[in-house]
């Protein structure tokens, strides 16, 4: 019987070192050697089938730990790290259309209005008679003048006549004296007459009247002791406009003096082809955005301020920005997102998108760099928090 259990744990230890085709020749040599006694080939097919069962146990073991070692094998993605680009931009905004100069029409002087003169959108001169006022206080103040710096005059002619005549009769400082008395009462006189010429309004500039608010009988107040108070016309150049549009902040990089827009204003059909004219020098603290402004000679006054208008500037970053192929994009829930590799996990980053063409997008996002790798191949194989393989696009 000890024979027969060394035989059997000799087989096993033979069954762990040989091939399956060697212990199957094995097999049939013991099935030779025991087949003249039954129980004994019993016995040993017996201890052979837990031999096999124990090697079958022994495979299968060695397979499921190669399964789990190919489960927990990471998975290899392609990445592309950031370059600097130049991009250009199509930046299109709704602007608006401004008098390139426009004034609001205030008397010199206080008054009763006598007569306007003009009315809405009636083209005017410069100098031309707009409003005509009345002031009767002003008026007899400047008699009262012009008969003192008559009576001054004919007093120093007298004196002047009486020295040439008889001289040594009057004193110098008496002739002095006469010609200072003259001299003021002439400069009192001009005075009041600036003050009567004041009653008559006249256009200072050129342009289209836009807006009028006063009427014959209504009293009106001095402009420069009143300055508040509502204009009584309102003169803009129709001719010279000048078109505002409010570019957002971020788009600042791109736009410069002289670069070329498109204007378009769809109430009249008409599209404008023609260059930047100013960009603000400051940014609207409230609205975040830099006036561009385009100044345009338009002698048929065809259009208008405040007509509607649209523009599209076609704008190149003065510097290089961080740029990644497209690729490497993703939207969910309306936001740009992209994978990168940190650590060498997978984690999900949102995207501020500052330009793109058809090949690269001009972003930024907290905490990458040039040296952070993005996922451009395979990023539908791996979840956000997974470990991966990178491999380096050249």
């Amino acid at each position: 019987m000890w024979c027969r259990r060394d035989i059997v744990c000799s087989l096993k230890f033979e069954f762990e070192e040989l091939s399956f085709e060697k212990l199957m020749m094995n097999l049939m040599k013991m099935m030779n050697l025991y087949k003249k006694n039954f129980f004994n080939a019993v016995l040993v097919f017996s201890a052979l089938a837990l031999v096999i069962s124990g090697c079958s146990d022994g495979v299968n073991s060695g397979a499921g730990n190669t399964n789990a070692k190919s489960s927990v094998e990471k998975v290899l993605v392609e990445t592309v790290t950031p370059t600097l680009k130049n991009f250009a931009k199509e930046l299109k905004v709704v602007g608006t259309v401004e008098p390139l100069q426009w004034v609001d029409i205030l008397p010199l002087e206080s008054g009763q209005v006598s007569q306007v003169l003009v009315d809405l959108g009636d083209s005017v001169e410069k100098g031309e008679l707009l409003v005509v006022l009345v002031n009767p206080i002003i008026t007899r103040e400047v008699q009262a003048l012009r008969v003192e710096a008559e009576a001054a005059s004919k007093q120093l002619a007298r004196i002047k006549e009486a020295i040439s005549s008889a001289p040594g009769l009057i004193s110098a400082a008496d002739l002095d004296e006469a010609e200072a008395t003259s001299a003021r009462a002439s400069v009192a006189l001009s005075a009041g007459e600036d003050r009567l010429m004041f009653l008559e309004v006249r256009a200072p500039i050129s342009g289209v009247v836009s807006a009028r608010n006063v009427h014959p009988g209504a009293v009106v107040e001095n402009g420069l002791t009143s300055p508040s108070q509502v204009p009584m016309l309102k003169i803009v150049q129709c001719a010279d406009v000048r078109i505002r549009l409010p570019y957002p902040e971020r788009d600042m990089r791109f736009i410069s003096e002289g670069a070329n827009i498109e204007l378009h204003f769809p109430d009249l059909d008409r599209s404008i082809s023609t260059k930047v004219s100013r960009v603000a020098a400051s940014i609207d603290a409230k609205s975040r955005t830099v006036d561009v402004m385009v100044d345009l000679d338009v002698n048929d006054c065809s259009i208008r301020p405040g007509i509607y208008v649209e523009g599209a500037l076609m704008g190149g970053s003065k510097d290089s920005i961080m740029s990644l192929p497209a690729g490497v994009r993703f939207i969910e829930n309306g936001l740009p997102f992209a994978s990168a590799v940190i650590d060498g996990v997978v984690k999900k980053l949102p995207l501020t998108i500052h330009a793109e063409d058809k090949e690269h997008i001009a972003f930024s996002s907290d905490g990458t760099g040039f040296s952070t790798e993005f996922i451009i191949t395979g990023r539908n194989l791996v979840n956000e928090g997974e470990a991966v393989k990178t491999s380096l696009r050249k």
